[in-house]
C-alpha cells in the first residue's frame, strides 16, 4: 500500500469567477472558448503549457483530418473557419490535404492564430496552469483548481468543459469512465542525411543497407530514428507510464541514429533536431455520458435528435477509410456525463466505445464537439441552468446559425 500523509487544511485564493471555464487548450478546447465568448459568456481558458493547439502543435499532428467521408466535407463550423482563415494569410499556414476538407497547419503559426481568434472573441487565456482538482458541492462541479508558479488557485464557474483529452476534471469530479491503452507516438525531426549517398549505398550493397536498417530498427522499437517512434500498451494516465515513455523514446531514437552514424554512408552528420515536446495520444480515458456512440452508430449512419453536428470520419484501423456516405450524427448526450451537474466534455474523452473513439479522435470531430461544447455552456451559464437541462432546439439553432452542418 502507498504511504500517505494528511495535506494541512488552507485558504486558497479565489483567481477569478467566470460563466464557463474550458479546461484544455488543444482543438476541442480552442472550438469552445471561442465560441462559449462568441455567446456573450464570460469565458477562461485554462492550459497546462505555454501555448496553445494540444497535439496539433505540442505533438506535431498538424493535419486535421476527419473532415469528411469518402466523398465530400462533412464537417464545418470552427473548424473550416480556422482553415478559411489561415488560408487567407498567404503565407502557407493551411493546405489542403484532400477533396473530402482535410487540411494540413502550420504548428509556429497555429500557436500564434489561436490566440487572435480567442482574443477577437473575447476569451481570456491562461497559461502554465494544471488543474489539479475540481470545485464540488454534491454532483455538481463549481470550479477547478489550479496549480502553478502562483501556487494553489481558485476559479469559480457556472459551467466547467473538460477538454484535456484524458478527460481529468470528470475523473476528478468522480464521473465513471472506461480506460483504453493505445499506442503513443514521439514525433521527432532528423536532419543532416545526404540521401544521395544512402541511396548510392543502397543500390550497389542492397544487403548489406537491409541489414543495417533491420539493426537499427531493432534499437528502436521497429522504425528509423526520423521516423514516428510507437509505444504499445501504456496507461498514458499514469505518471510512472509516461516517464518511461518519455525516457524509452529518447534513448532508443539516439541509439539507433548513432549506429547509423557509423555504419550507414549518408547518416555521418546526421542529427536529432527536434523531437516533439509532447506525446501523441490516441486515447485514454472515455467519459460514460448519457449516450455511447458505438461502432454501430457509425456504420449504420444513425441519427439522433440531439445532433450537435454530422460527422464522416472514417474509424482508423476499420475498412472504412474513404466510404462514400458514411455520415453519422453526434449525439449532444456524449458530451454530458452521468451523475455529474455542471460539467460538459469535449474532444477525445467524450462518451464513446473503443471502436467509435477511432472516428471522433480525429482533430475535424475534436473541433465539432469542442463548438458544440461552447455553446451549450454558454446557454447553460446565461439561464442559471445545468448543461443537460437546455434545449437541444436552441442548442441546434445557434451551432447552425455559426455555420454547423447537421444533415
Amino acid at each position: 500500500m502507498t504511504e500517505k500523509i494528511l495535506e494541512p487544511q488552507r485558504e486558497i485564493p479565489v483567481r477569478s469567477k467566470v460563466d464557463v471555464v474550458v479546461v484544455g487548450g488543444g482543438p476541442a478546447g480552442i472550438a469552445a472558448a471561442i465560441s462559449s465568448a462568441r455567446e456573450g459568456a464570460k469565458t477562461l481558458l485554462v492550459e497546462r503549457y505555454g501555448y496553445l493547439g494540444g497535439m496539433m502543435t505540442g505533438s506535431y499532428v498538424t493535419a486535421v483530418l476527419g473532415m469528411g467521408d469518402g466523398e465530400r466535407q462533412i464537417i464545418q463550423g470552427i473548424a473550416q473557419e480556422i482553415h478559411d482563415r489561415l488560408d487567407s494569410l498567404d503565407i502557407n499556414a493551411c493546405e489542403p490535404v484532400n477533396k473530402i476538407g482535410d487540411y494540413n497547419t502550420d504548428a509556429e503559426i497555429f500557436k500564434w492564430y489561436s490566440i487572435k481568434m480567442l482574443e477577437e472573441a473575447g476569451a481570456k487565456i491562461l497559461l502554465h496552469s494544471l488543474a489539479c482538482s475540481v470545485i464540488k458541492e454534491n454532483n455538481y462541479v463549481r470550479g477547478i483548481i489550479v496549480e502553478s508558479k502562483s501556487g494553489r488557485e481558485a476559479i469559480f464557474a457556472k459551467v466547467v468543459v473538460d477538454a484535456t483529452a484524458d478527460g481529468d476534471i470528470a475523473c476528478f469530479a468522480g464521473a465513471p469512465y472506461e480506460l483504453s491503452r493505445y499506442d503513443v507516438t514521439l514525433i521527432m525531426s532528423v536532419t543532416g542525411i545526404v540521401k544521395e549517398k544512402v541511396e548510392d549505398f543502397k543500390n550497389k550493397n542492397l544487403r548489406k543497407y537491409e541489414e543495417l536498417i533491420l539493426k537499427a530498427k531493432k534499437l528502436n522499437g521497429g522504425v528509423l530514428p526520423e521516423q514516428l517512434r510507437y509505444i504499445k500498451g501504456y496507461d498514458v494516465t499514469d505518471v510512472n507510464h509516461l516517464t518511461e515513455i518519455e525516457i524509452e523514446t529518447r534513448k532508443s531514437a539516439m541509439e539507433s541514429l548513432i549506429f547509423l552514424r557509423k555504419n550507414l554512408p549518408g547518416y555521418e552528420d546526421a542529427k536529432i533536431s527536434m523531437t516533439a515536446p509532447q506525446l501523441g495520444v490516441r486515447e485514454s480515458r472515455r467519459i460514460k455520458g448519457e449516450y455511447t456512440l458505438s461502432e454501430e452508430d457509425i456504420l449504420n449512419n444513425h441519427k439522433f435528435p440531439d445532433s450537435i453536428s454530422r460527422c464522416g470520419a472514417h474509424m482508423v484501423g476499420y475498412e472504412t477509410y474513404g466510404t462514400k456516405g458514411l455520415e453519422y450524427d453526434i449525439p449532444y448526450r456524449c458530451l454530458v456525463p452521468v451523475k455529474i451537474e455542471g460539467l460538459l466534455c469535449a474532444g477525445r474523452c467524450i462518451s464513446t466505445t473503443h471502436e467509435a473513439m477511432n472516428s471522433m479522435r480525429l482533430i475535424g470531430p475534436c473541433f465539432a464537439t469542442g463548438q458544440a461544447a461552447g455553446v451549450a455552456a454558454a446557454i447553460a451559464s446565461r439561464q442559471n441552468i445545468y448543461p443537460r437541462d437546455i434545449s437541444i432546439d436552441a442548442l441546434q439553432k445557434r451551432l447552425k446559425s455559426q455555420n454547423v452542418y447537421m444533415g
